[in-house]
């Protein structure tokens, strides 16, 4: 009697410890899923990708608004970023890790500059080096060729970088370079259309010519400039539309930034251009106050 009471004794801790075990294991399971953010088709994991996007770094607090913040400000996101264990990637490593399965970051992070602002250079481009940082640089064509003049004149608020900084840039391996068409990024009254949107009427072979012709002149020009083909298109004012879509795929675009505030979440099988949200960093925000909608605070690094 005595040995049976015994066994069952024995075979009761026995499944106690056993469930335990499992339990453990049940919740120990998405940590390493996360710290090997591995794409494997039988596994499925997703990669969750937030994108910053800037315009615009000015010190004059009146300049302030929701395209234009302040060096500081943009120091404290960088800073922010680190201390909550973020590590920016280029649009590159992203590419290699969703083809190649090539490594990446824990919690990897997209850092953008839509309009390619000289203020990127004077401000932004020390600042990414001091942390490590890099990020992409979304050129305007009519733009860069009006600010390579030597005679033009040059004031922090109003320039846009020359071809000689935005080769500087793309050499240096902090920056990646964008198209961001060479004369469409226009919408006032006396644009023919809203950023690259085709207009109404418009047929899809006279809306393809106008495409190509914009911003295939604009490839050109990078790859003329700085050696550089680009694989990134940043759509003028978030305008997108479904006819430009195969167009930009053809170019050779492999990547197309729009201005949808959602993470994006990746599983490896998405069909080419791959298409990232973005979430625009207007100054009203702190910084804990941008991060935040982006699920991106201290507290998940602890």
């Amino acid at each position: 009697m005595v040995i049976k009471m015994d066994y069952r004794i024995i075979t009761v801790l026995l499944a106690v410890c056993l469930f335990g075990a499992l339990l453990a294991a049940e919740k120990s399971a998405p940590a390493v899923l996360q710290a090997e953010r591995v794409w494997d088709q039988e596994d499925e994991t997703i990669l969750e990708l937030p994108v910053v996007m800037y315009h615009h770094l000015l010190e004059e607090s009146s300049q302030w608004n929701d395209y234009i913040t302040s060096p500081a400000q943009f120091e404290e996101d960088l800073r922010y970023l680190q201390q909550c264990g973020y590590t920016s990637i280029s649009v590159q490593e992203l590419l290699d890790y969703l083809s190649e399965d090539a490594p990446l970051p824990e919690k990897p992070v997209l850092i953008t500059f839509d309009d390619a602002y000289e203020s990127v250079y004077q401000y932004a481009y020390p600042l990414l080096k001091k942390y490590g940082m890099k990020a992409v640089v979304s050129v305007i064509g009519s733009s860069a060729d009006q600010f390579s003049n030597p005679d033009e004149p040059r004031h922090i608020r109003y320039s846009y970088l020359s071809w000689a900084q935005l080769k500087e840039l793309a050499e240096s391996g902090v920056f990646e370079l964008g198209n961001h068409t060479y004369n469409l990024h226009r919408n006032g009254p006396d644009s023919e259309r809203y950023g690259i949107r085709i207009r109404e009427g418009e047929s899809a072979e006279e809306y393809a010519r106008a495409l190509y012709a914009d911003i295939g002149k604009l490839n050109q020009k990078i790859q003329e400039e700085t050696g550089i083909r680009p694989i990134i298109f940043a759509y003028p004012f978030g305008a997108l539309c479904k006819e430009s879509r195969p167009i930009l795929e053809e170019m050779g675009f492999e990547v197309i930034l729009t201005c949808e505030e959602k993470v994006n979440r990746l599983a490896g099988d998405e069909t080419p251009p791959l298409e990232l949200r973005r979430y625009n960093r207007a100054h009203h925000y702190s910084t804990y106050e941008y991060f935040k909608k982006m699920g991106i605070t201290e507290s998940e690094s602890k």
